[in-house]
């Protein structure tokens, strides 16, 4: 863990399969080693190409049916399917899917394909008939379409060879071809390569289609370049919800995402609580899990983290963690998981009598598990997480821990760092070679905001190389606490792990927009304002900040400094739909995604509320009605009262729910930037309204407190309420926050304010004294602190200080950091208090 997390995310892994799904391969590299030796990784990306007026029968006829290839069709034509698959080949010429469709099937053919084709016929207006094959050769009427794979359907090979496409049994794991052209009649062959391509076949069918009836004439040859593709659920805060869990499932399969890995931190039947079993409605809840995503062909993955207090070479430990195995196995479960991250690395007293090291214990634990209970149950290769699961450079640990397990355990890494801005060839190379491992994959700490609780992450996927298929099995992501505002980001990554080299971040997370607003324009641009003001990844430098709104604030300012009306009408605009958010939203799609941002887009609308009536000071201000700015300046200032309350609910790992306990943060500071900007305008011709935040005599501040990223000590004296000192870490009894005044005065009030609202606490000093003193030998008490976010003395007689000091005398509650806006002191008591 590094200083940018609190109990902060961790890693995980996937790979289970169920009666629905076609089980992964198991043996050392197997497909993907195939697939790097012939280099077709490197080779695939994402083509379109027009077919050649020689092109066999995908066309406006066949040989058989006397026709030939109409001419090239502009890949532009075809409509945006995402993924992009490998290679496309589109014709002239379109096939009907209205009317009378006879849909061919095999005995064995995939439930789940074929539920997904018929309810995309549905929509396309079909009239069904369904045909069971049992030869090559079926009667059938109308357009006719086969589905399945070569193995349960014999009717694919002959059709495909009828259009001119070969079949798919040459792709990889989950690849298929959908084909449609004539061939006496019209024709469509799904094939998948297994149950999940013919399954993934009919997603991209249903993309193909774009909510019409009729569908280009086309081949697709598509197939994954990843094998692991999808979440790991493994956050700290409050866990996904069951129903998040089963639409998620829904949502991967559409995508072609595969796998989803349950071991949200504080899930106390996981962690502290592993030992014990599940029982009644929580049994019941992970059967429903599980078959619903075997459904959708996800690969449910069960982690279990015993690592906090377990005994690695206690058979006891061992027998419980199998115990725990089999409930979920009985239920369907086939890929299971141990994680070893954020944990004790001293062994325990048994433990270092009978290892040399932590490497050596949990590479006997994990071994005995994969030789006594995964491989005697022929199950999916254990799946792990080291306890150093960051940094590509080689340490004794990741060597003996890769070079002491089988070597069929997948191995999570989660970048260069906890966060990983960018995952380069470089690190990819190094890690491999550091961990010992042919199977690695990436547990990426992104979106997921359970350090930043206060935020939501909506900003693309950037940062991972194109090539990072050649040396890793897959990445999971780790989503945010919010489970239905992760989906933008869940869809980048199944475009990203399923064609790296044909990625493009931005078209991909607009595409996921536009699902979840659905097909109102006004909705969409709706998202796009409310996006724009949660871009910030905060651990990639340059990352940037509300551009939009940012560029129409810094345009206001430049206008009003000239005195002139041009340039602020833009700010305008976009602050009437800023407070339009939460009602405009309401039409989306998604409703989950509306329920999980309601706190932030309320924040939003409140705080440009609040800079409505600045602007409307300001207006005054310029046309001389002092006392109409005052009134709008108060209206602001409740405004941005109202934008700081509480209102995120928040978990720790008692797993205690409880409501309204974060402050919501949006606009990445740009909001803030302008307040105290109009603040200062005010401040110039009425200094003494009360609206006005309070600015103390001059001084310095210092703590020995660490900063986290650039929340500088200097913040907490800059008389700007919108920046704040913020630390890195708990303070510890006699942590100290220091004021120096630049010149010893008589004190007759002292003020500060920590967390983000006047009104809530939140990072706060908890417990401790304010004191001042003139030579910091003696020192006067002032006050306590007892858990208010502002602390605020008058003095009745005034103290001479030079100094004025916080000192920490007890625990925050949860680990709580400290953040301090300002910290100001005065030789007056200020008529706004």
């Amino acid at each position: 863990m590094t200083p940018d997390q609190r109990p902060t995310s961790s890693p995980r892994p996937t790979d289970s399969t169920g009666p629905a799904s076609t089980p992964r391969a198991t043996g050392p590299r197997s497909d993907l080693t195939r697939r790097r030796a012939l280099g077709l990784a490197a080779a695939a990306g994402g083509g379109v190409v027009a077919a050649s007026a020689a092109a066999p029968a995908l066309a406006a006829g066949t040989a058989a049916g006397g026709g030939t290839p109409g001419p090239a069709t502009p890949a532009k034509e075809l409509p945006p399917v995402h993924p992009v698959p490998q290679k496309v080949t589109v014709f002239d010429g379109n096939v009907s899917l209205a009317g009378k469709v006879s849909v061919i099937v095999g005995k064995d053919t995939d439930d789940s394909a074929l539920a997904a084709l018929r309810e995309v016929l549905e929509d396309a207006g079909a009239s069904i008939s369904l045909i069971t094959a049992t030869s090559e050769k079926t009667t059938a009427q109308g357009t006719r379409i086969h589905l399945g794979t070569s193995e349960d359907n014999p009717t694919l090979a002959p059709n495909l060879e009828a259009l001119g496409a070969k079949g798919a049994d040459d792709l990889e794991a989950e690849g298929y071809v959908l084909a449609a052209g004539r061939s006496k009649s019209a024709l469509v062959v799904l094939a998948g390569r297994d149950a999940a391509g013919s399954f993934y076949a009919v997603q991209t069918l249903r993309l193909l289609l774009a909510g019409t009836s009729r569908l280009r004439q086309v081949e697709v040859r598509d197939w994954p370049l990843m094998q692991i593709r999808g979440s790991i659920e493994g956050f700290y805060g409050i866990p996904w919800s069951h129903q998040a869990r089963l639409d998620h499932f829904p949502f991967y399969g559409r995508r072609k995402l595969n796998t989803y890995i349950y071991t949200p931190k504080d899930d106390l039947l996981l962690r502290s609580k592993w030992r014990d079993l599940y029982e009644g409605e929580a049994l019941e809840d992970m059967a429903e899990l599980v078959e619903t995503a075997t459904k959708n062909h996800v690969h449910f993955t069960y982690a279990l983290s015993p690592g906090n207090d377990i005994t690695y070479g206690s058979d006891a430990d061992f027998a419980a963690t199998v115990k725990k195995f089999d409930q979920v196995r009985d239920l369907g479960v086939t890929s299971f998981y141990i994680a070893l991250d954020d944990i004790p690395t001293e062994l325990g007293e048994e433990d270092a009598a009978q290892f040399d090291s932590l490497a050596a214990a949990q590479a006997h634990y994990l071994n005995r598990l994969q030789d006594e209970y995964v491989k005697a149950n022929d199950l999916e290769p254990l799946q792990t997480v080291p306890t150093e699961y960051w940094g590509s450079g080689p340490s004794d640990y990741k060597t003996a821990f890769g070079t002491g397990i089988d070597p069929d355990i997948r191995v999570q890494w989660t970048g260069e760092g906890v966060f990983s801005p960018q995952v380069t060839v470089d690190s990819a190379s190094k890690a491999e070679e550091s961990y010992h491992s042919e199977h690695l994959y990436v547990w990426d700490n992104f979106p997921v905001n359970d350090g930043r609780r206060d935020r939501i992450f909506l900003n693309p996927l950037e940062g991972r190389a194109d090539t990072l298929h050649e040396h890793f099995d897959g990445f999971t992501s780790n989503p945010m606490i919010e489970p239905y505002a992760s989906l933008p980001a869940l869809a980048n990554y199944a475009d990203y792990c399923w064609n790296p080299p044909a990625y493009e971040a931005e078209d991909s997370f607009a595409d996921a927009l536009d699902e979840l607003a659905g097909d109102d324009r006004q909705v969409r641009r709706a998202l796009d304002v409310f996006v724009d003001l949660n871009v910030n990844w905060p651990y990639r430098d340059g990352s940037p900040k509300a551009p939009a709104l940012a560029a129409d604030v810094e345009a206001y300012r430049k206008a009003y400094e000239a005195g002139t009306q041009g340039g602020r009408a833009d700010l305008r605009t976009r602050l009437n739909r800023i407070t339009e958010l939460p009602r405009a939203l309401e039409a989306m799609a998604s409703q989950g995604f509306v329920d999980d941002t309601k706190s932030w887009m309320t924040a939003a609308s409140q705080w440009a509320q609040g800079i409505k009536e600045q602007d409307r000071m300001l207006t005054a201000l310029e046309e001389g009605g002092l006392k109409k700015a005052s009134r709008a300046a108060a209206s602001a200032k409740a405004n941005f009262r109202a934008a700081t309350a509480a209102t995120v609910p928040d978990q720790g790992d008692d797993g205690v729910y409880e409501e309204d306990q974060i402050t919501p943060s949006v606009g990445d500071g740009v909001f803030e930037v302008f307040i105290a900007w109009a603040w200062a305008q005010l401040r110039d011709v009425l200094p003494d309204d009360p609206s006005l935040p309070f600015v103390g005599l001059p001084a310095t501040a210092s703590t020995t407190l660490d900063q986290y990223q650039d929340h500088a000590p200097a913040l907490m004296v800059d008389g700007d309420e919108s920046t704040m000192f913020w630390s890195s870490r708990a303070p510890k009894k006699g942590d100290t926050i220091t004021l120096e005044l630049t010149n010893p005065s008589d004190l007759r009030f002292v003020q500060l304010k920590m967390a983000k609202s006047d009104e809530t606490a939140g990072d706060q000093v908890y417990a401790g004294v304010v004191e001042a003193s003139a030579d910091q030998e003696t020192w006067t008490k002032i006050g306590t602190l007892a858990g208010d976010p502002v602390f605020t003395k008058e003095l009745a007689q005034p103290v001479r200080a030079g100094w004025v000091r916080v000192t920490v005398t007890g625990k925050n509650p949860g680990g709580k950091w400290v953040q301090v806006r300002e910290f100001a002191v005065s030789d007056e008591v200020p008529s706004g208090g």
